[in-house]
């Protein structure tokens, strides 16, 4: 259950297909990352991200961005 109290800002997912082990995987785009940055067929890097972190954990996960975009 969500807290609508909470704020909660929205992400853009990436469908990425791995061409040497030929699948895709789907993840969240890098912070800053926008649908408007994104287009079909463009090349994409791995970057790691914070999914969720409180006092005690922090739960990693991967992103991905643009190939060359540093932001």
């Amino acid at each position: 259950m969500t807290n609508p109290e909470l704020p909660w800002e929205p992400y853009a997912l990436v469908a990425v297909e791995l061409e040497a082990e030929r699948i895709v995987v789907l993840g969240q785009a890098a912070a800053g990352v926008t649908v408007g940055d994104l287009r079909v067929g463009m090349e994409v890097e791995v970057v790691p991200g914070v999914l969720y972190k409180d006092a005690e954990t922090t739960w990693t996960t991967w992103n991905w961005r643009p190939t060359g975009v540093t932001a």
